[in-house]
C-alpha cells in the first residue's frame, strides 16, 4: 500500500496526459467534421471504436513493457541487435518516411487539381507511393516478430523487454495493419472527408510519427555517444537523423496546417462551418515544433539540430513544390516554424554547451512561449490573418508549450535510455559503409523520381 501511495505523484502527470489526449482526440474529431447527412450517433460510435482500439494498443504497450513481471519470472537480460542491423532498419524506415511525405505532397496536389474522387484515388500513384512507405514499417515489423520468436527467450513480456525496439517494431506494424484499412472503411461509411483531419488520417499520422521515432532511435544507436556540441560538429551519420526529423516536420505540419494553407490558395472554408481560429494554428505549429526540436536536440546532443532539421524540411518542401510545379501549395508553415526551433537550439546551447547540463523542460517551455509571442506577427503576416485574439493565442501557446515540453522531454529521455542499452563504442565502425548507404539512398531517390515522372494524371 505504501509503495502505491509513493508512486501516485509520479503517475499524476501521466494520468493528466492521458486525459488531455482523450480530450484532444474528441476535439479533432469534431474539427475534422462529418458529412451533413451523417447521423451524429453513428459518427461518434465509429470514432469511439477507433479510440477504444487505440486504448487497447496502449494497454498492450503497458502490459508488455511496463507492467511488473510475475514473482516467478526474472527480468530478462538485454539482447541488442548488431550495429549493422540497426543501421539497416533505420535506413529502411527513413526511406519509407521519405516516400510517405513525398506522396503526401503529391496527393494534396492531385486532390486539389482533380477533385476528390473517392474510390478512384485508392490506387493512384501518390497513394501507391505512400503505401510503399507504410509497407516498410510492416515488413520490418514482420521481421521483428520472426526475430523475437527465434532468438529471444521467455514469455512475451520477457521477450519484448529483452529488446524493446524489436517489440515496438512489432506493435507499430500491428497498429498499421489496423490503421491502413481504417481509412477506406471510414470513407465507406461516411463518404468523402470534409477536411484532412478525419480520424483515420490522424491515426495514420500518429503511426507515421512513431515509425520515424523508431528509425531515429535505431540510427542514433549506431553513433558513438558524445558531449553536447554545436551544429558545425555534426558527423556524417547524423545526416540521416536530420532527414528523419525533417520528415516528421514535413508530414505533421502539412496535415495539421493544411486548412490554413488552403485559404492562401483561395479555398475558403467558412461555408463548411469549420472552426479554424488563429490560436489553433499556433497550437498545432508549436506542438509539432516542440516535439521534433526537443527530441532532435536531446538525442543528437547538438545545439542547432532543431533549426537544421527545420531548414532541411523547408528546403525539401520548396523543392517538391518546384518539382511538381505546384504553385497552389504553400511552404509558409515551415518558415513560421523556424523561430521556435531556433529558440530550442539557443536554450540547448546555453544549457548543454555552456552549462554542461541537459536542458530541463520548464526552461524549454519558457523560451518557446517567448518565441511564439515574438512569432505572432510573423504568423499573422504569412497567413494574412487580421484581428487575432491575443488572449486566446497566448493561452493556447502557454498550455501547448508547457504540455508538449514536458511530454517531449520525458519521451526523449526514454529514447536515450534505450540508445544507451543498444549502443557501444565500436558501433560506428560496424555500421553500414557510408558508400553503401549513400548508394542505397541515391537509388531510392532515383526510383521516386522515375515513379513520379512516369505517372499519368487521373483525367
Amino acid at each position: 500500500m505504501r509503495r502505491k501511495s509513493q508512486n501516485l505523484p509520479n503517475r499524476i502527470p501521466w494520468i493528466l496526459a492521458a486525459i488531455a489526449g482523450a480530450i484532444i482526440f474528441a476535439a479533432f474529431s469534431v474539427w475534422g467534421g462529418s458529412p451533413a447527412e451523417t447521423r451524429a450517433g453513428l459518427f461518434w460510435l465509429q470514432a469511439s471504436l477507433f479510440f477504444l482500439v487505440i486504448c487497447a494498443f496502449v494497454l498492450a504497450l503497458w502490459h508488455l513493457f511496463i507492467r511488473p513481471l510475475a514473482p516467478n519470472l526474472r527480468q530478462p537480460a538485454a539482447v541488442p541487435l548488431t550495429s549493422r542491423a540497426r543501421g539497416t532498419i533505420a535506413l529502411i524506415l527513413a526511406s519509407g518516411g521519405v516516400a510517405i511525405f513525398v506522396g503526401g505532397v503529391w496527393d494534396e496536389l492531385w486532390h486539389r487539381s482533380y477533385g476528390i474522387p473517392f474510390g478512384e484515388d485508392l490506387f493512384w500513384r501518390p497513394h501507391l507511393l505512400m503505401y510503399f512507405g507504410f509497407a516498410t514499417a510492416i515488413v520490418t515489423g514482420s521481421w521483428a516478430l520472426l526475430y523475437l520468436n527465434r532468438h529471444l527467450r521467455g514469455n512475451f513480456q520477457q521477450r519484448f523487454r529483452a529488446n524493446s525496439l524489436v517489440g515496438l517494431l512489432i506493435l507499430n506494424a500491428a497498429f498499421l495493419l489496423y490503421a491502413l484499412p481504417a481509412d477506406p472503411f471510414w470513407h465507406w461509411i461516411f463518404g468523402e472527408d470534409i477536411t484532412a483531419w478525419s480520424v483515420p488520417h490522424l491515426i495514420l499520422l500518429a503511426s507515421f510519427i512513431l515509425t520515424q521515432l523508431l528509425a531515429l532511435v535505431f540510427q542514433v544507436s549506431t553513433l558513438s555517444r558524445q558531449k553536447w556540441r554545436v551544429i558545425f560538429n555534426l558527423r556524417p551519420g547524423d545526416s540521416l537523423a536530420l532527414l528523419i526529423l525533417a520528415s516528421i516536420l514535413l508530414l505533421w505540419l502539412q496535415l495539421m496546417l493544411i486548412d490554413w494553407d488552403a485559404t492562401l490558395a483561395g479555398i475558403r472554408l467558412e461555408w463548411l462551418g469549420l472552426y479554424r481560429p488563429e490560436w489553433l494554428l499556433a497550437a498545432n505549429l508549436l506542438a509539432c515544433v516542440t516535439f521534433t526540436g526537443v527530441i532532435g536536440t536531446r538525442l543528437l546532443r547538438c545545439a542547432g539540430a532543431a533549426t537544421a532539421a527545420g531548414l532541411l524540411a523547408l528546403a525539401i518542401r520548396y523543392g517538391l513544390i518546384q518539382l511538381f510545379e505546384a504553385d497552389m501549395l504553400q511552404y509558409v508553415a515551415w518558415i513560421a516554424a523556424l523561430l521556435p526551433l531556433l529558440a530550442i537550439d539557443i536554450w540547448s546551447f546555453y544549457c548543454g554547451v555552456i552549462g554542461m547540463r541537459s536542458p530541463e523542460w520548464r526552461g524549454t517551455a519558457l523560451v518557446l512561449i517567448a518565441a511564439m509571442a515574438l512569432n505572432a506577427p510573423v504568423i499573422r503576416r504569412l497567413y494574412q490573418l487580421e484581428g487575432g485574439d491575443n488572449l486566446a493565442y497566448g493561452l493556447a501557446v502557454i498550455v501547448t508549450g508547457i504540455g508538449m515540453s514536458w511530454l517531449s522531454h520525458r519521451l526523449a529521455d526514454a529514447m536515450l535510455r534505450r540508445v544507451l542499452v543498444e549502443a557501444d563504442d565500436l558501433a560506428e565502425s560496424r555500421a553500414l559503409p557510408a558508400k553503401l548507404s549513400l548508394g542505397m539512398a541515391g537509388g531510392f531517390a532515383a526510383f521516386i523520381l522515375l515513379f513520379i515522372a512516369t505517372a499519368s494524371p487521373p483525367v
